[in-house]
């Protein structure tokens, strides 16, 4: 029996174009079988066909739409989810990182809980300058807000429309959902899944994102139960990420593209990191 088609929703740009080769890459390394990818851009007509060609060298069955510039995120969004086909759509973002289980972990959970939306209670946040990761853990955050917004899986019938402003849009369909009696499932143990990354150039800025480290990075002995599964994993990204580290306590997890490195002391300049808690979306 074939399975439901899911579509995925990626708002883009051309200052993401470096990126935007990697996400629809994960796309199509994606094990859920039955897929599409809707691509909603303010470009113009070459890079209109730069994201029709990128689609094409991964095999990605992909609806590509230009738009009028200057439209605010929510807007974009709400093109997206007009231009999909499939029974679920997918938030896909154009600056993070996608393992290839994501979707299929999340979609199993949603219909083993019989649920209009899934989301990821976990996630990985990358600062990708400074090449330091945190695993995140938002379950403690009051409900509904205890998951990783931009990880929305759900079925399309019940998604509401977001509203059209720049930023923090996420937020505000999650609570449309709620507020709309939506089935959520919440899913454990994949922070994995998903590499939320700052790179200078997100929506929100460095201190958003180190207010997201601060308030719910996993302590020292959480990670550290997690961390053979955190190398398996990252070995499981094409192409790989460059090499990284955790702090971790008074020490750092190191982990390079061939998950070679081992837990060593941390150096001084970790530690500082640490505190300052830097970067966001």
């Amino acid at each position: 029996m074939k399975s439901p088609l899911l579509t995925g929703l990626l708002v883009t740009r051309p200052a993401s174009l470096a990126m935007l080769r990697t996400a629809i890459g994960d796309f199509a390394r994606q094990t859920w079988p039955t897929r599409e990818l809707v691509v909603v851009h303010d470009g113009d007509a070459r890079f209109d066909r730069t994201v029709r060609g990128l689609a094409d060298e991964h095999g990605v069955d992909a609806i590509v739409e230009r738009v009028a510039a200057s439209q605010p995120l929510g807007a974009l969004r709400n093109r997206s989810v007009e231009l999909a086909r499939g029974e679920w759509v997918a938030q896909w973002d154009d600056d993070d990182r996608h393992h290839p289980q994501r979707l299929e972990r999340q979609v199993d959970a949603l219909r083993s809980a019989g649920a209009d939306a899934a989301f990821s209670a976990e996630q990985l946040h990358w600062f990708k300058a400074r090449g330091t990761m945190f695993w995140e853990d938002w379950t403690a955050d009051p409900w509904p807000l205890g998951v990783v917004q931009g990880t929305l899986v759900a079925a399309r019938r019940r998604m509401p429309r977001y509203p059209e402003a720049a930023r923090g849009e996420d937020s505000a369909l999650l609570l449309a959902l709620a507020t709309a009696n939506a089935t959520i499932a919440r899913v454990a143990g994949i922070g994995w899944s998903y590499v939320y990354t700052y790179h200078g150039g997100n929506t929100w800025d460095e201190f958003h994102h180190a207010a997201s480290v601060a308030t719910h990075s996993l302590s020292s002995a959480r990670l550290l139960a997690r961390e053979a599964e955190l190398r398996r994993r990252l070995a499981e990204y094409d192409p790989p990420l460059p090499a990284i580290v955790l702090p971790c306590g008074n020490r750092v997890i190191k982990i390079d593209a061939d998950q070679a490195a081992a837990t060593e002391p941390a150096p001084a300049q970790a530690s500082a990191g640490r505190k300052r808690r830097a970067s966001t979306a």
